[in-house]
């Protein structure tokens, strides 16, 4: 690989980067490596810096011209972004003087809907596995917290059982923006049964802190939670695609539809930093617990109801 190259790649990773999105920015720069003739396996980088030198705002123009012929707007604003990030890095490594894409606008992006699940087939997909089971127990507990919370897989499968506070409802969310989250009556309720029936006996390491294990007693992967929530929608007769993101995007609708703050589902996903920890929740947004559980179709509000039915 060119070393400009790698060694930009190498910054985004210690930066912690996901590595599908260091994979894209490698794939658009072996893009733009070929429109300036630069041969991506070169290991001398002199010749690329002249020529990136002698680059100019048209000259970037040009080649999304070129690029826009090809691409949907989302994937050339994706290239722009890869684009702006490697040549700051070069001007900040003082290799180049200017970033000739400093000015270059982003196209208009229109959002898509997020494919999601009714309310229905979210509440049949979650009482599928049967608790009278270690897996099942362990299926539902994750399906309850992953639409409780509105976790990312890499953040469910991450979590270790010191991460959870069941009596303030509340978990730690360990990952590149540390965020404390609250979580469903139901998912506590899950997870308590979980807990005291089923995670310890099959733990392959009875040392091992992680909160859900797999079948042979390890931290489960992503390939076998994959399998397990598909297996889970069939049962529940859901024929509609599905998978985690899935679920994480109607956990956010369902939220909004019930009247939730749509900066509070921001705070949810973690992408804007939650500032304050778990015993300092209330000072941001005091009424911000009260109004979870009462808009959350699976809170405190919606259990009750369904008890006294």
């Amino acid at each position: 690989m060119q070393p400009l190259v790698s060694e930009f790649l190498d910054t985004l990773q210690s930066k912690k980067y996901a590595p599908n999105s260091i994979q894209s920015h490698r794939l658009d720069l072996h893009r733009f490596l070929r429109w300036l003739e630069i041969d991506e396996e070169e290991s001398d980088s002199q010749k690329l810096i002249v020529k990136l030198r002698k680059l100019n705002r048209q000259d970037i123009e040009s080649y999304l011209s070129l690029l826009s012929e090809s691409y949907k707007p989302r994937t050339l604003a994706r290239h722009i972004s890869s684009l702006k990030l490697f040549l700051d890095h070069l001007e900040l490594s003082g290799l180049i003087k200017t970033s000739p894409a400093h000015q270059i606008p982003f196209p208009a992006v229109l959002p898509e809907p997020p494919e999601i699940l009714s309310q229905e087939e979210v509440v049949a997909l979650l009482e599928v596995p049967s608790l009278e089971h270690y897996l099942g127990l362990r299926d539902r507990a994750m399906l309850e917290l992953l639409y409780s919370s509105g976790l990312k897989v890499k953040e469910l499968l991450g979590l270790d059982v010191e991460d959870l506070f069941l009596d303030l409802e509340f978990l730690k969310v360990r990952s590149k923006r540390e965020r404390m989250v609250p979580m469903t009556s139901k998912a506590v309720e899950v997870l308590r049964t979980y807990l005291g029936k089923a995670r310890e006996q099959r733990l392959l390491n009875p040392e091992d802190k992680c909160l859900f294990p797999s079948r042979n007693g390890i931290r489960m992967s992503r390939v076998g939670f994959w399998a397990m929530i598909k297996k889970h929608a069939l049962r529940a007769g859901i024929t509609s695609r599905i998978n985690p993101r899935i679920l994480r995007h109607s956990f956010a609708v369902h939220l909004l539809q019930n009247g939730i703050d749509l900066s509070d589902i921001k705070d949810l996903f973690g992408y804007v930093s939650l500032d304050a920890t778990l015993q300092y929740a209330h000072v941001n947004r005091p009424d911000f617990f009260e109004v979870y559980h009462e808009l959350h179709p699976r809170g405190r509000k919606h259990t009750e109801q369904s008890s006294i039915t």
